[in-house]
């Protein structure tokens, strides 16, 4: 596996904890499984640096690809009743984006 891209996705992961924790900190716990998962990716996209182990790297894939797709739901539900709110949002969704693009081109290169 490419650790190079694992540490790009790492260094994104952590950027969105940081601004995730400002979301989450606005709409309570709405946010709370995509929370969770951004965690539990981040822990596994560590490791995977650590051990090298392809099961490991995988799980990071796996949640690296599933945690933008735990925001969808929710987020859509907070910008339709708080529109005048997004610019809050705007920092973490394109960190979201950018740890999409990057988990599709972990699983290609791996």
């Amino acid at each position: 596996m490419d650790k190079i891209i694992f540490l790009i996705s790492l260094s994104v992961i952590f950027g969105a904890m940081l601004s995730g924790f400002a979301t989450f900190r606005l709409t309570g716990m709405r946010l709370m499984p995509h929370f969770i998962s951004l965690i539990i990716a981040f822990i596994l996209t560590l490791l995977s640096l650590i051990i090298n182990n392809d099961i490991v790297g995988y799980l990071a894939i796996a949640f690296q690809i599933l945690t933008p797709l735990t925001i969808c739901n929710t987020i859509c539900n907070i910008l339709k009743t708080q529109f005048q709110n997004t610019g809050i949002y705007s920092a973490h969704l394109a960190l979201m984006g950018m740890l999409f693009i990057l988990a599709l081109g972990n699983l290609f290169i791996s």
